[in-house]
């Protein structure tokens, strides 16, 4: 396979794609990406930068990555966006589907939304149509859902108004002990604050009490489940901890195939990884988002069946390698600081990057994002060394 044989699937994949759509649709990068106000978008806009804003109209979805999401203006079809940091302050037609560290939605959604992130506020003014599902470590609900909430996070806190019922699990596990049940509920709260309304049942899963206002209103059941026994405690954490193991020697093997076959190629791919980090993480997250959209339309035409399969292939194994890619890359940083003699081994910079890689991705609660963006930069790293050899 040639330098830009990726590159040249993918785009002739896009190409072959569009005729199926009935809308036009925007591609957008570059360090920022703004969409100005009274500025109109006839169809979806696809962007990555480091950051987003959009003040004006898009008439079909907005599919972004970034550092950065600002979005201000009108909405008509989903969001499906992943930054560090994401703000929705504007009018969404459709469904919002978003990652991030930050997740802030202060507008109207006409639909439904599924929020993970390290910290998820739903402010006093903003509204959810239907369902809302959230998944992180603190949660604020203070504006309105017009069905369902449900999700997991150790501490929420609920001050709006909710129509039907609230499913929270704030603590799925207690440890069972010689002498008794000892509860993990360390850092869980589930607050119901003064003047919020639960329009059904509020049912959570935790092994503290729920604080509840006296001024809050709860039209159902209220109902707390306590946390599964855990009583193969020490049997969980060996099988936890060998299959983290395996996963870090299976990832210094793939690793050490790639270095042997590719060594120049893997240092210029993770130099511009490095260098341009922002654009490597938004078009990571554009690629393994659009890439699947596309192979699946082409799988609905005969011509592009073939082109779909070689395109999903390809992908697979784009992913398999993203955060292998991004360990080694890691793992130069490192050496360059703390090691400079071996600043130029990539047998070390892998060893190192991955299992520090690794070890991060096992966090509770933000490992999984961390993960998600190492994947990200590895794939966006990828696409931009075929798109620009």
């Amino acid at each position: 396979m040639t330098k830009t044989r990726l590159a040249i699937i993918f785009s002739l994949a896009l190409l072959l794609a569009l005729p199926l759509g009935v809308e036009a649709f925007a591609v957008k990068t570059g360090d920022s990406v703004y969409i100005a106000e009274g500025e109109v978008i006839e169809g979806s806009l696809y962007a990555a930068a480091a950051n987003i804003t959009v003040d004006g109209t898009v008439k079909g979805d907005v599919i972004c990555a970034g550092q950065t999401i600002n979005i201000k203006g009108v909405v008509d079809g989903d969001v499906i966006c992943g930054a560090q940091s994401v703000n929705i302050n504007g009018q969404v037609g459709g469904n919002v589907r978003v990652v991030g560290d930050s997740v802030n939605l202060g507008g109207k959604i006409a639909r439904n939304v599924n929020a993970f992130g390290a910290s998820i506020i739903l402010a006093k003014n903003a509204e959810v149509g239907w369902d809302m599902l959230i998944a992180g470590a603190t949660a604020e609900i203070r504006g309105k859902v017009g069905s369902d909430l449900y999700g997991a996070c150790p501490k929420v806190t609920i001050g709006g108004e909710i129509g039907k019922d609230v499913r929270i699990r704030l603590n799925d596990r207690i440890r069972a002990e010689k002498k008794g049940i000892s509860y993990q509920k360390n850092g869980e709260l589930l607050t119901i604050s003064e003047g919020a309304k639960i329009g059904g049942n509020l049912t959570y899963t935790g092994g503290k009490e729920a604080v509840i206002s006296d001024k809050a209103s709860v039209a159902g059941e209220v109902k707390q489940n306590l946390p599964k026994v855990e009583k193969a405690k020490k049997f969980m954490f060996i099988g936890w901890f060998w299959g983290r193991l395996y996963s870090i020697f299976a990832s210094l093997v793939i690793g050490l195939v790639l270095i042997s076959l590719w060594r120049k190629q893997i240092v210029e791919l993770t130099n511009r990884m490095l260098k341009k980090v922002g654009v490597s993480i938004g078009w990571g997250a554009v690629v393994m988002f659009l890439t699947p959209i596309i192979a699946i339309l082409l799988i609905c035409t005969l011509i592009g069946l073939p082109l779909a399969l070689i395109l999903l292939g390809v992908w697979i194994i784009a992913i398999f390698m993203a955060k292998i890619l991004a360990g080694i890359m890691i793992g130069r940083m490192v050496l360059e600081k703390f090691w400079i003699k071996k600043k130029d081994s990539l047998i070390w910079a892998m060893i190192i990057g991955i299992v520090i890689c690794w070890f991060i991705f096992s966090i509770p609660f933000v490992g999984w994002i961390l993960a998600l963006v190492a994947l990200w930069w590895g794939l966006g790293g990828i696409w931009l060394y075929f798109k620009k050899a």
